[in-house]
């Protein structure tokens, strides 16, 4: 490892494979490294972005990275990327996403950098079969590999990445409780009377309603599916039940036609576009489902807890470590449409276990997930393997 004098600034280089992590996983990160003095250049491919990412204090870089495999694109990026490295001489570099970490580890270790830290986001081989999901383990054994350090953002997740044989257990580590970049407990806090009647106002929603909320990518691994299912089974018994969903259709691993219709058909359902800041949406919700099949760590979880919102999710991988199971919400088996249906009328016909849940789950946030405090962490793991003072 290198030994950098504790006066000159670290010198950090984070990969990533597209934009939309560093403007939606990083937001206050990389400015916090900067104010504790780390100079920070971020690697991604070619984005329209590059304007907005450079106003935040950061040097950006591109080169040819792409989500899809293309073996003759991802030469060319390990290439790229291994000049880059190789003149420049980081004192760090974090890679992270499943591209970014493969070609960004490799080409760091061909570089000679010191120090690469893997920082785990998710298994994205769970739940794929095949030659894809093949590859994607093999993406993830090799990029472990090459990385010095592997940081989980949750320990699930780095549980099942041993158990899969993806990384040996000694090298994994989760600072605190998880998470990449926590929560803005600040920003991100219990709404008043008059923001939840504007917002329900805003979105349509009756003033009396019980809302449910999902917020996410309108996808089959997100459990779609069976959210619609338990509501449907829900609605005779639960009036004044209402479901708002907060995310955009993908192309990939669309729900099925039937549970779009039912979707578009039900008056009781309030589908809007993902929102860039899903803050105000939260704040006309009672309570928040997340059936999710896999997850690195559920950030709809945090910011729901930190809103005081009590949730009900899966015992997936990344949704299990962000809830206290009776505590701050509910925790039921991935695809149990019943025990997701039971544990939904648990807290849409009881809206004092609502209140004591949604208080627990904030103050589960502000202990374990704010932000700063999690960027703190990360900070003191990089001072320690580089053998900086703190």
């Amino acid at each position: 490892m290198t030994n950098p004098e504790s006066s000159r600034r670290i010198r950090l280089c984070v990969i990533v494979t597209v934009d939309i992590t560093i403007q939606n996983l990083c937001k206050g990160r990389l400015e916090y490294f900067i104010a504790n003095g780390f100079d920070v250049t971020v690697v991604c491919a070619p984005t329209p972005l590059a304007k907005e990412i450079e106003a935040r204090g950061v040097r950006l870089h591109t080169a040819p990275l792409a989500r899809s495999i293309s073996p003759f694109r991802d030469l060319r990026a390990l290439l790229s990327l291994y000049r880059f490295l190789r003149a420049e001489r980081f004192d760090l570099v974090e890679v992270s996403t499943p591209k970014g970490s493969l070609i960004g580890a490799v080409a760091a270790r061909l570089a000679g950098v010191q120090c690469v830290v893997h920082l785990l986001r998710g298994l994205a081989y769970q739940g794929q079969r095949g030659l894809g999901g093949m590859v994607l383990r093999w993406a993830h054994k090799i990029a472990c590999r090459f990385s010095h350090r592997v940081i989980c953002v949750s320990g699930s997740g780095r549980e099942q990445a041993g158990r899969d044989g993806i990384c040996a257990v000694d090298k994994m580590i989760v600072l605190g409780r998880g998470s990449s970049n926590g929560v803005d407990v600040t920003r991100f806090s219990p709404s008043t009377e008059k923001q939840r009647a504007d917002a329900r106002q805003a979105m349509g929603l009756p003033a009396q309603a019980v809302v449910a909320g999902f917020v996410g990518r309108i996808t089959r691994d997100k459990g779609i599916a069976e959210l619609v299912q338990a509501f449907i089974d829900l609605r005779e018994k639960r009036p004044t039940l209402h479901l708002l969903m907060v995310g955009g259709l993908e192309h990939r691993d669309q729900p099925s036609t039937e549970v779009m219709a039912r979707i578009v058909a039900d008056p009781r359902i309030k589908q809007i576009e993902w929102q860039q800041d899903a803050q105000p949406s939260y704040l006309a919700m009672d309570f928040v489902v997340l059936p999710s099949h896999r997850e690195g760590l559920a950030n709809v979880l945090l910011e729901a807890g930190a809103m005081s919102l009590p949730v009900v999710t899966t015992d997936a991988v990344g949704c299990r470590d962000a809830i206290v199971e009776g505590e701050t919400g509910f925790c039921v088996p991935i695809g149990d449409v019943t025990k997701l249906g039971e544990a939904m009328d648990r807290l849409a016909g009881d809206a004092t276990l609502r209140h004591q849940m949604g208080k627990a789950a904030r103050s589960f946030m502000e202990r374990n997930y704010d932000c700063v405090a999690v960027w703190a962490r990360q900070e003191q793991e990089f001072r320690r393997l580089l053998g900086c003072s703190t």
